[in-house]
């Protein structure tokens, strides 16, 4: 059911990119606000800072008809980007340029990533080919999700395709300050992962005036439903706040010529899919006025270049920043330069290179206060709020309404006490499961603690893991999705994981969704007079968000509650810690009860001094242990910010 659930929202998110397209006026008036968003969902809004390229040749090769550069620059200061700049032996004046983007190979030394620039520099162009990170001399890191657990990559709004596009946009800095470069005449392509940041950059940058991707169009529904996210790392994927499909990327470089080459035997991106694309975005260009300049070249193979789509690109690009209709009759050449020439920094890579620490460097959390005083944090948790209902949490109503699909006795005692399980859909068109167990002799409604089903949970049999609340109490689980009936295991729940960043969500964002909706159910009931969030561990994280995003509930109880999202393993939620990390989001509620199950760990020290300032020192407690919690007695009531 995750699953289907996950290829449904990735369908509607594809079926309705451009399904109608903007007319001229609405394209010029928000495009620059769309180039924002676009820069967003890469982590580069806002754009880092333009420091020193400090830009340095390491040597020269001499082969007749042109002439390689080796070539680094930094593209934030100690990150190192190298890269061969091809050109023709002889230059009387600026040239037209491509920037060449590597696809996961060995990088600029491969023979196919030294082929195409150079035959760019055999005919008149300057071309610059870079390493992508984690590959050829470039340091850093690609498989973040992939196959390191990177998880907080996502809470930080993090994803290397921001770091590819932002060395290519410096690379552009570096090509505009030369002499030979005619900078009014940049394209760009590349292969693979590299057509992707064609795709990227294109959008992001209108330096780019010419942009030709290969192997590397298709559609959020084709690679969720045929789980091509599998055979992705994470540079294939932005951070998908606004839901946006390729076809919303393509109405950003128009109406720029853009040129799609693609095989169609690519068994990652298939042909009805980057079919599709192409038609929605050559209806953009229709509106623009501009529709010879959207074009669609295939051949009949598997991921990679043919002679075909090659002879295509280098035409395309003779067209658009040449001005020569001339045919292209010369393809690459058999020769292959040594791996060993094309080095940049020959054979040994810089010490302390910040490129290895990158995704720290560019997804480095927003700086929080430390220290606050009223006034100033009165105004910080309403701006905070706002912003985790805008961006993290920006597709959960905070007033849910689910629907109560079905009610049934587990087991009853004396009293009306006993096991009750309900079946409801959230609001989004799943299905969980609530199980809500009453204490024995029960006189009236009473107060019940509500927790979210661990995912390595059995069963919910017998009224699940319930926590272990005192006599008299009632205890309630949420089967949030990933856990009890939904189940799913290592390999799915990676798939799972790694999608949903697609959808524009992530996997705890929706258990937090289904624990808010199971607190929604359990108020309506005549059996419960207050409900209160308890979690331990990972469920501590989706407690402590629902408590922040619901109505005020009666309490919040945190077990071992994680102390920031930087750790891997901490449950993540799309770019939240641009917001704020874990104890500076529970703080933006100021005035809810909290309870600490054992201790308070040393990161949430700052909520207790926030309540402290704002007078709340008697909402906010330890206890030894859970047998010990009776709900917070308090002298007022919390009212909500309001914006």
């Amino acid at each position: 059911m995750n699953y289907e659930w996950l290829c449904k929202e990735a369908r509607a998110i594809s079926s309705t990119s451009q399904a109608i397209p903007m007319t001229a006026a609405q394209w010029h008036g928000t495009v620059e606000q769309r180039r924002e968003m676009w820069l967003e969902m890469l982590g580069l809004w806002p754009l880092p800072e333009r420091t020193p390229l400090e830009a340095t040749v390491t040597g020269t090769l001499d082969r007749g008809d042109y002439v390689v550069e080796k070539l680094h620059f930094q593209s934030v200061p100690g990150a190192y980007v190298p890269g061969n700049l091809y050109r023709p032996a002889h230059v009387d004046g600026p040239l037209p340029t491509v920037l060449y983007l590597c696809g996961h190979t060995k990088g600029k030394v491969n023979v196919p990533y030294q082929a195409n620039p150079r035959w760019f520099g055999q005919h008149g162009y300057i071309a610059l080919v870079l390493d992508p990170i984690q590959l050829g001399e470039c340091q850093g890191m690609h498989h973040g999700t992939y196959h390191k657990g990177r998880w907080d990559w996502l809470s930080r709004g993090y994803t290397p395709a921001g770091t590819e596009v932002w060395n290519a946009m410096r690379a552009l800095d570096y090509l505009s300050e030369r002499d030979d470069v005619d900078a009014e005449r940049m394209g760009v392509t590349g292969l693979s992962g590299g057509g992707a940041m064609s795709w990227f950059l294109g959008a992001a940058d209108e330096r780019i005036k010419c942009c030709v991707p290969v192997c590397q169009t298709g559609t959020i529904d084709q690679v969720v439903r045929e789980r091509a996210t599998d055979g992705h790392c994470d540079c294939t994927f932005w951070v998908n706040y606004y839901r946006w499909c390729t076809a919303d990327i393509g109405a950003l470089i128009a109406p720029r010529p853009l040129l799609v080459a693609a095989g169609t035997d690519d068994i990652l991106w298939r042909p009805y899919a980057f079919r599709e694309t192409m038609w929605r975005i050559s209806r953009v260009y229709e509106q623009l006025g501009a529709v010879e300049n959207c074009e669609l070249v295939e051949d009949l193979s598997p991921h990679g270049y043919t002679p075909k789509l090659r002879k295509s690109i280098f035409s395309w690009f003779d067209h658009h920043l040449k001005g020569s209709d001339e045919p292209v009759t010369e393809d690459i050449t058999d020769y292959v330069e040594p791996e060993e020439n094309l080095l940049v920094f020959g054979g040994k890579l810089p010490e302390n290179d910040q490129m290895a620490r990158i995704d720290e460097i560019l997804g480095a959390p927003v700086n929080t206060p430390q220290a606050v005083d009223h006034d100033q944090w009165m105004d910080v948790m309403i701006d905070n709020f706002f912003d985790l209902c805008e961006l993290p949490f920006k597709h959960i109503r905070c007033n849910a309404e689910p629907t109560l699909l079905e009610a049934r006795l587990d087991g009853g005692a004396k009293g009306g006490s006993g096991i009750y399980s309900f079946r409801f859909d959230p609001g989004d068109g799943t299905e969980s499961w609530l199980r809500l167990t009453l204490p024995p002799e029960r006189e009236g409604p009473v107060d019940v603690l509500l927790s979210a089903m661990p995912m390595d949970a059995r069963t919910g049999f017998g009224g699940g893991p319930k926590p272990p609340v005192p006599e008299g109490l009632g205890a309630a689980v949420v089967e949030v999705r990933g856990s009890g009936a939904t189940q799913i295991g290592p390999q799915l729940e990676w798939t799972v994981r790694r999608a949903h960043q697609l959808i524009g969500s992530t996997l705890p964002e929706r258990q937090v969704y289904d624990l808010m909706s199971g607190a929604v159910l359990l108020e309506q009931h005549h059996a419960v007079r207050g409900v209160s969030f308890y979690g331990k561990g990972y469920t501590a994280v989706l407690a402590l968000y629902a408590a922040v995003l619901d109505e005020p509930l009666g309490e919040l109880i945190l077990e071992d509650v994680p102390e920031t999202h930087t750790a891997p393993d901490t449950p993540e939620f799309l770019g939240i810690l641009r917001i704020g990390d874990l104890p500076h989001n529970l703080a933006c509620r100021a005035g809810m009860p909290i309870t600490f199950i054992g201790s308070i760990p040393p990161a949430y020290q700052f909520v207790v001094d926030v309540y402290e300032k704002l007078g709340f020192s008697d909402r906010i407690r330890v206890l030894d242990s859970l047998a010990d919690w009776r709900p917070l007695e308090i002298s007022d009531e919390f009212e909500e910010p309001t914006q």
